[in-house]
């Protein structure tokens, strides 16, 4: 089984520090950045934490997510990706260090997506707004290493079929524009990670 610790964190740390990634001039979409927050547990295994949207939300409601959202006027996309995941689960800004950013993605809904990687330095309480996020959960990361994953499955959108990659955990099924995203961050991740 592959496995993923401190020492293949260092080497993530320098595969993104050395990869720019792709970003896409589309000034006609609104901003957005997610936080995809590494943290590491009790027992010390690295996971990563992800939110279930509410139900009430016209947009993604619940479906399984990264803490993130609209870019607001003259902040920078860093600055975005940790206040949005200050507000939506409480992850203080000052736990938070980032150690890269990931290729820009446009969703189906007319955003333009900037994912970074952050390292959560310290235990975190989770405060989530009740409006937008029920409830967060962390998955480790050697369980989203498992060869089997990810599964592609054919979802329906505008009367097309396309491809999607799901990642099945307990109960969770993370699949969507966090599936694609998580797919990415992973392959990067599987160029570390040792085994056991």
């Amino acid at each position: 089984m592959a496995r993923f610790d401190d020492a293949s964190l260092v080497q993530l740390r320098r595969i993104l520090a050395t990869r720019p990634a792709m970003e896409i001039d589309a000034p006609e979409l609104r901003r957005a950045c997610v936080l995809i927050p590494l943290i590491r547990d009790r027992a010390g295994q690295w996971s990563i934490l992800f939110s279930r949207r509410s139900d009430q939300l016209q947009a993604h409601s619940g479906q399984i997510a990264f803490p993130g959202g609209a870019v607001e006027a003259k902040e920078s996309l860093e600055a975005a990706a940790i206040r949005e995941a200050q507000e939506e689960v409480g992850i203080p800004p000052e736990h938070v260090d980032l150690i890269g950013r990931l290729d820009d993605l446009v969703t189906h809904s007319g955003f333009l997506v900037a994912p970074f990687v952050g390292v959560i330095t310290e235990p975190v309480e989770y405060v989530l707004q009740a409006s937008e996020v029920v409830e967060v959960f962390e998955v480790p990361v050697e369980a989203l290493l498992d060869p089997a994953l990810p599964e592609v499955r054919y979802v329906s959108f505008r009367d097309r079929s396309y491809p999607a990659y799901f990642y099945p955990y307990g109960r969770n099924e993370i699949w969507g524009l966090t599936g694609t995203m998580l797919k990415a961050f992973l392959d990067l991740v599987w160029q570390t990670a040792g085994d056991s």
